[in-house]
Parts: C-alpha cells; sequence; structure tokens
C-alpha cells in the first residue's frame, strides 16, 4: 500500500467516526419530542435515566412533570439551555445550587407551581436571565432584595400569587426591568417603598386588586414610567398628587374602580397620555357640576367613559383634548349631550353612545345629523328619545329635524332651607344644611366656599351626604371637621340637574381660636426695695385681654400704692419698689369670647436685712414652699444630696445663686442642700413633713399624753412654753461655761509670763512654749 493511499484511508475513518459521534450528540433524548435544531419537550422524566441534551438545545420544556425541586434534574446539556420552562409542576422552593448549571439561561417560566418563598439569592446564578415568570404560584408575600443576582432581568411576573405584602426594596435590586406583572393578587396600596429601583420600569401592571390608596411618592422611583393599569380595584377618589411625577405616562387605565370623586387637575400631570380608560366608575356627578377634568392632557387620542351614569355632558366638559379622535359613551342613561360640550375639540371620529334618555331638542340637532350618517351596524343607531314625551322611544336614525324644537319645559330646583351661619371654636366640627325640591327630576348637590368648589377627598377634613325625606325634598349636608382659621369663609350650597343649577344663600363660618400663650411668667424671687418684673402675652382669635390677679383676687397693695405698672405694648407687668407685702401667688388671664386660660407664679420677697448670715436646718409642709440663704461674695452654685441643682418649675436659684426657693415642697425635695462658692462653702438640711398629718393635728384642735388621755391646748402651749425655757437655760449655762473657762486661760497666760523660768523648767520642748505664749523663739 503506497504511502498516500494509507493517508487517505486514515482520513476516511476519522471522518466516519466523527459523523457517528456527532448524529449521537443530536439525537433526541428518550421519551422526549424534539424540533430541530434547538427546541426539546421532555415531559415524563424518570430518575432512573439520566438523558443527554442535544448541543444545540436553546429551548427545554419540562413541564407537567410533578417535579418539587430543579436540583438534581436527570438532564447532562443544561449549558447550553436559554429558555426553561418548568410549569404545572410541584416545585415548592428554589434554592441558588439548583441554577448553577444553566448557565446560559434566559428565559425562566415557573408557571403553576408551589412557590410559598422566595430566598434573597435564589436566583443568583441567573445573571443573564431576562424573563421570569413565577405566575399562579403560592407567593403571599416578598420580601426585600428577593431577586438579588438578576442584573439583566426585564421582564417579571407575579399575577395570581394571592400576594398581599410587598416589602420596602423587594424589587431593589432589578434595575434593568422594563415590565412588571402584579395583576390579580390581594394588594390594598401602591406603597412607597416597594417601587424602589426600578427607575427604568416601562410597564406596571396591577389590575384585579384591591388597592384602595395610591401612593403618590413611590412614583418618585419609576418616573419612566409609560403603561399603568389600575383598572378592577377598589380606588374611591383621585386627587391632585395621586399621579405626581408620571409625566412620561402614555397609557392609563383606571376602569372599573369606585371613583366617584376627581380633583379637577388630578389629570393635569400627564401631559404624554395618550389612552385614558375610565370606564364603569361613578363620575356622574364629577361631570353634573362641570368640572374640566381633562385639562392638560393636549396628547389624549382615545377616551373611555363607558358605564358611569353619566346624565349631562355640559358645555366643554372636553376642553384641552384637541387630539382626541376616539370617545366612548356606552352605557350612560345620557339626557343632555349638547353641541358646547364638544366645540372646543369638534366630533371625534370614532363617537360611541347608546344612551336611551336623551332630550332631543334644538340644542342635539348635531347628534342626530351625525347619528344618521353612520353605519347602520354602529352601536351608535340605537340612541333612542325620552323627552319631551311626544317624542318618547324614538331613535336618532327616525327623527326629522324639523321635530327639534327647544321648548322650555325642563324643571329647575328650587332652595327651600338656607344654610345657617356658623360661629365655631377652633378643632370643633360644624355642619351646613340646606334641602331643595324638583318636580320630576333627580338632583345633585355639591359645596363651595368663597365661590371655590370643594372636594370631599380622603384626610381633607370634608365630607358630605343627600338623603331624601319622606316629602320629597332634597337634604344635603356638609361636614367640615376640625376647623382651623383656614376655613373661614362664605359657605353656598349648589343643587343641580341635568339642566339648570340653583344656588342657596352664602353663610358665614366664623373660627374662633382660644386664647394661648405666647409669652409666660416664671417663678421669681426679689429682695426688698427691688424691681418686680414679669412678662405674659397670649394670642388668639378674637385676640384676648390681659388681666391679672394676685392670691386669688384682684386686691393688690401695689396698686393701691401706685406702685404698679402694666405696659401693654411691651406685655409687662412691673412692681417698683418691691414691699413684703408683694409676695404671693400671681395669675396672668387671658380671656376673650373664645376661651380663658391663665398661668400662675410665685413670687418671693426677702428682706436682706432679716437674712441670717449662715444656712440653718429646714422643715416644712408638703405644699409649701422652703426657701434656703446662703449670704456670701460672689456667685455660687446649689447641690441636693451631692448633685447639682437648676433653676426648673418649682425650683427657683437667684442669679448670684444667694438664695433657692422651693415652690410646693413634697418628699422628694428632702436632704441635704449645700451652697459653693468661691473660698467656702454651706449646707442645711431640709425635712418636708406630711401635710396630712399636720392637717389633722389643727383640725383635731387637742393631743393626747402617754395614758392617751387628751390634751387641752392650753396645756399644749405651756409645754412648749417649758420646752422653750428648758433650752434657753441650757444655752445659758453652756456659754457662762465658755466665758469662765476663757477666763481661766487668760489668768494662767498671764501668770506664765511673769515667771517664766518655772514654765521653762517644766516645759523643755520650746514649740510647745511658742504654741502656748504665741512667742517665736
Amino acid at each position: 500500500m503506497t504511502r498516500s493511499h494509507w493517508c487517505y484511508s486514515a482520513v476516511r475513518l476519522l471522518f466516519v467516526v466523527w459523523l457517528e459521534t456527532n448524529a449521537s450528540e443530536q439525537s433526541c433524548p428518550n421519551g422526549c419530542l424534539c424540533e430541530w435544531p434547538s427546541v426539546v419537550n421532555c415531559t415524563h422524566l424518570s430518575a432512573d435515566n439520566v438523558l443527554t441534551l442535544p448541543s444545540t438545545t436553546k429551548i427545554l420544556n419540562i413541564s407537567c412533570n410533578q417535579l418539587q425541586s430543579l436540583c438534581r434534574l436527570p438532564l447532562l446539556g443544561l449549558q447550553h439551555v436559554q429558555s426553561l420552562y418548568a410549569d404545572s409542576n410541584a416545585i415548592s422552593a428554589v434554592q441558588k445550587e439548583c441554577f448553577e448549571n444553566f448557565t446560559s439561561l434566559q428565559e425562566l417560566s415557573l408557571v403553576k407551581n408551589k412557590l410559598r418563598k422566595i430566598s434573597k439569592e435564589a436566583f443568583a446564578p441567573l445573571s443573564r436571565l431576562e424573563l421570569l415568570d413565577l405566575s399562579r404560584n403560592r407567593l403571599r408575600r416578598i420580601d426585600w432584595f428577593s431577586f438579588k443576582g438578576l442584573n439583566n432581568l426585564r421582564s417579571l411576573r407575579l399575577e395570581r400569587n394571592g400576594l398581599a405584602v410587598i416589602h420596602d426594596g423587594a424589587f431593589g435590586t432589578l434595575d434593568q426591568l422594563l415590565e412588571l406583572y402584579l395583576n390579580n393578587n390581594r394588594l390594598i396600596t401602591v406603597g412607597r417603598g416597594w417601587l424602589y429601583g426600578l427607575e427604568r420600569l416601562n410597564k406596571l401592571v396591577l389590575s384585579n386588586n384591591a388597592i384602595e390608596r395610591v401612593d403618590s411618592e413611590g412614583w418618585r422611583f419609576c418616573m419612566r414610567l409609560t403603561t399603568l393599569d389600575l383598572s378592577k380595584n377598589a380606588i374611591r377618589s383621585i386627587d391632585s398628587k395621586t399621579f405626581s411625577y408620571l409625566e412620561s405616562l402614555q397609557n392609563l387605565d383606571l376602569s372599573s374602580n369606585s371613583i366617584s370623586q376627581m380633583h379637577q387637575k388630578a389629570l393635569s400631570v400627564l401631559p404624554n397620555l395618550k389612552y385614558l380608560d375610565l370606564s364603569y366608575n361613578k363620575l356622574s356627578e364629577v361631570f353634573m357640576s362641570g368640572q374640566h377634568i381633562f385639562q392638560g392632557l393636549s396628547a389624549l387620542k382615545v377616551l373611555k367613559l363607558n358605564g358611569n351614569q353619566l346624565r349631562s355632558l355640559p358645555a366643554n366638559v372636553f376642553q384641552g383634548l384637541s387630539r382626541l379622535d376616539h370617545l366612548q359613551l356606552l352605557d350612560n342613561p345620557i339626557v343632555v349631550f349638547s353641541e358646547d360640550a364638544i366645540s372646543s375639540i369638534g366630533i371625534p371620529a370614532i363617537l360611541l353612545i347608546n344612551s336611551t334618555k336623551l332630550l332631543c331638542n334644538c340644542k342635539s340637532k348635531w347628534l342626530v345629523v351625525f347619528v344618521q350618517k353612520l353605519d347602520p351596524s354602529s352601536p351608535s343607531t340605537a340612541t333612542t328619545c325620552a323627552y319631551p314625551t311626544s317624542l318618547n322611544g324614538k331613535t336618532l336614525t327616525q327623527l326629522s329635524i324639523d321635530l327639534l324644537t327647544c321648548d322650555d319645559f325642563w324643571p329647575r330646583p328650587i332652595i327651600v332651607d338656607q344654610p345657617k351661619a356658623v360661629t365655631a371654636i377652633q378643632g370643633d366640627t360644624v355642619a351646613f344644611n340646606c334641602s331643595a325640591q324638583c318636580a320630576d327630576c333627580s338632583l345633585l348637590f355639591y359645596w363651595s366656599k368663597n365661590d371655590v368648589r370643594l372636594y370631599p377627598f380622603r384626610n381633607n377634613g370634608l365630607s358630605t351626604s343627600v338623603q331624601r325625606n319622606a316629602t320629597g325634598s332634597w337634604i344635603a349636608s356638609l361636614t367640615v371637621e376640625a376647623v382651623d382659621e383656614t376655613d373661614a369663609g362664605l359657605y353656598r350650597c349648589h343643587a343641580i340637574n341635568e339642566l339648570t343649577v340653583s344656588l342657596s344663600d352664602k353663610v358665614p363660618l366664623n373660627v374662633q381660636i382660644p386664647p394661648y400663650f405666647v409669652k409666660k411668667p416664671a417663678n421669681v424671687a426679689v429682695t426688698v426695695g427691688g424691681t418686680l418684673r414679669m412678662e405674659c402675652a397670649a394670642a388668639g382669635s378674637p385676640t384676648p385681654s390681659i388681666s391679672w390677679q394676685k392670691d386669688g383676687g384682684e386686691n393688690f397693695p401695689a396698686a393701691k400704692e401706685r406702685r404698679m405698672h402694666v405696659m401693654p405694648t411691651d406685655d409687662v407687668f412691673v412692681i417698683v419698689p418691691v414691699k413684703e407685702t408683694d409676695s404671693g401667688l400671681y395669675a396672668c388671664i387671658a380671656e376673650s369670647t373664645a376661651g380663658l386660660t391663665k398661668v400662675e407664679v410665685e413670687v418671693v420677697v426677702l428682706d436682706r436685712k432679716k437674712a441670717p448670715s449662715s444656712m440653718s436646718d429646714k422643715t416644712v409642709s408638703s405644699g409649701e414652699m422652703a426657701v434656703l440663704e446662703c449670704d456670701h461674695d460672689g456667685s455660687a452654685e446649689w447641690f441636693h444630696n451631692g448633685k447639682p441643682l437648676r433653676s426648673g418649675q418649682r425650683i427657683f436659684i437667684s442669679r448670684q445663686g444667694q438664695m433657692l426657693v422651693i415652690i410646693e415642697a413634697n418628699a422628694r425635695d428632702q436632704g441635704v442642700y449645700a451652697c459653693r462658692y468661691k473660698g467656702g462653702s454651706r449646707s442645711a438640711r431640709l425635712v418636708v413633713r406630711d401635710s396630712q398629718d399636720a392637717n389633722s393635728k389643727k383640725k383635731s384642735g387637742t393631743t393626747k399624753n402617754s395614758n392617751g388621755a387628751p390634751v387641752s391646748p392650753n396645756i399644749q402651749r405651756s409645754k412648749k412654753f417649758d420646752l422653750v425655757g428648758a433650752t434657753g437655760l441650757v444655752i445659758v449655762v453652756i456659754v457662762l461655761c465658755i466665758i469662765t473657762t476663757s477666763s481661766v486661760s487668760l489668768c494662767i497666760i498671764q501668770r506664765c509670763r511673769r515667771e517664766p523660768s518655772l514654765l521653762v523648767s517644766f516645759r523643755q520642748d520650746p514649740l510647745e512654749i511658742a504654741a502656748v505664749t504665741g512667742v517665736t523663739i
């Protein structure tokens, strides 16, 4: 065999082996269905047989296998899989290690499993994942940072999980997320914190929940949102801030809620909105009252208002919708639809209406002409007249324009009972009532303050109600809770039907604010001959007057003696010069028609001439005032049981610290008080007796001796006198002893000076001699 022939045979053999190997790798696993080149469906996996996936596998479907875990799958070659469908299994948990082999995964579907919780790093290995579908599981709550590691996720679906709680920061790591589906769950609010981290979110679906409230601050985290679906929830009102920060929004679905109140500027913050669905709400009052809720929506093209019980479309109600070309008004009992309602925008290209309650008069000619030009299959051709009675039951396609007249036969509301003026104290709840009648028509009511309509939104303190009594009168009420100065003004009741409006008289609400202090006096101690100065000022509505009392009355010794001065411009009360009779309890009283308030302070007047030179122990009854004086030069600090003291509500320390005053002393004030100043300190003990014991003794008028027998007051006084006399005798004896001892000492000293030799011979120590004689040796 030649060399070239051998080489040819070897190459041929290698080629055959490669073909067989490649064919083996590309074969479909047993029990699976393959759609070449990349799709493998394995719906009956068995742990007994390990299957090898073709290297070209990109999409793997392992649904309906009753799998309880994605760990240890009987499959090889998972590193090539980009899309994994594991729907309709029994997977109850996902762990990080289960995804370590799916290094190329971009799409993961775990629909209709039994997942109850997502651990924080369960999906961490799936850094390339772009779509995650966890719908139809049992996830009742989403904890913070539950999707850690999914840095490239674009779409997340969590529908039909029974979700009730989403914690703040739950989606905090999904900064690339574009679509989030949370529909068909049990959420009751759009929270502020759980939208954190969704800066690039474009679409948010929250339909079929139980949402009642939207926290507008949450939209700050997803300001790029273009589609928002809040349909089929329980939203009742839309205030001026509900959609703040959503300037990029283009599609908004609010259908099938319970919206009955909408602030006139609620939608004006959505300048780029193109599609708006408000169908099947309760917007009848909003439209009948003439609110222009569509102002600012210059980009809107599609508007759906089906099923809102609309009875009237007033003039310019669609003002601002310059680009509107699709308007749906189906399933509304519209009575009045004048051309003025759309005069500013023109007739839309598509207008759907099927009312059977229409008032057919000269103002509805435009609508008759429009409907008669439509295709017979259009639902608008079913629009039927109900008024006047001569045209009742006729469709617009059957009407002749000549029959449409402008006879004024429509009933007008009559105000029967006018609202009453109210004067209230700040914080009170007040109510206004008015009643009206209207023959053969229904009435709606709203209220205005200073000619501006009032909207009773959540937490703004306003509420309204309408009832009909047995006589057929309509009674409307407005309640204002916790009134404040800002609620004061002129209030008016508006009664309206489909064509006309009647106004009540304007009545005032006057809000009075009880007096309150803006400057309060404090406890003060002054000396005789000094100046007493106290500040007191109050505010309120009406402005309160200030008066002063002393010891519960208006008998001021200082006033009689012309020593008292009140300076209204400075809010100052001054007594100069101060006398001992000025001590007492002073009260500053602020009073107006809205109420009265007062503040009491204690004034202590001390005579420095009578002040003791040293501190002495004190005993006072509970509730009395205790005064401790520290006579010294310079400033001093006070201590109670070793702890520093500061002036407070009951404790007053004079500026130089020479006096400590305790108002209404109690058992906690007992102890040792020290006055420390430069060069020394002084201390005294304060004892506070129980006032009940003192009072009981005073009331009884008698005491008892050791045998239990009563002792008369005279005997008590004699005992007190004897005790004082005995004490004085002891003091006299002590003083005499001191004098005698001093005299003897002086005699000895003099004798020692006359006979120094004797002293020296007896005491050899010169230090002792110097100590005795005072002479330095």
